[in-house]
């Protein structure tokens, strides 16, 4: 991407397959941590390469961005069922008096170092609000909306999964 923004020239087919390849594991990773479902990691996995030829050098920018929120809501559509049901235990949590910031690019490195002894610690909303609220840094209203939850259950999840996260960082 250097060296398209360095001479000023359109990306082209190529140059977008180059970018997602270096970015596809970690789509991948990303479907898989959220659904623990290694098969579905593919099917979620957003190819824009198809689209990225007819269009601006601003458009590309925003290309890897996009991408990882259509995959996220890939992996979303079959959670729906599931989130609404573990939403209430988490409307029910307190989440003390520690507000816990979304992610530090330190932590965010140490989530996909330990993201095995991590996803099996929370479930699927503490997964959801932790990429949504915790990486992604939308606000909690914001993800409950994208959840079709409460503000205050994503609160709870959010609390107890950067709690597991700290627990699993500092190997307790």
């Amino acid at each position: 991407m250097e060296e398209i923004w360095g001479n000023h020239r359109c990306a082209t087919a190529d140059d977008i397959r180059k970018a997602f390849g270096d970015y596809h594991n970690l789509l991948r990773w990303l479907v898989a941590f959220l659904t623990g479902e290694e098969k579905l990691a593919d099917a979620c996995i957003v190819d824009a390469c198809t689209i990225a030829e007819t269009q601006t050098p601003d458009f590309h920018e925003w290309l890897i961005h996009w991408a990882a929120r259509a995959t996220v809501g890939c992996a979303l559509q079959g959670q729906h069922v599931a989130l609404a049901e573990l939403a209430p235990e988490y409307e029910k949590t307190e989440p003390g008096h520690i507000v816990h910031r979304p992610l530090s690019a330190e932590y965010f490195g140490l989530l996909i170092k330990n993201s095995e002894e991590i996803h099996s610690r929370l479930d699927v909303l503490c997964r959801f609000v932790l990429v949504l609220h915790g990486i992604a840094n939308d606000s909690y209203d914001k993800v409950a909306v994208q959840l079709g939850i409460s503000r205050s259950a994503v609160e709870g999840a959010y609390y107890v999964a950067f709690d597991a996260l700290d627990l699993a960082v500092r190997g307790a």
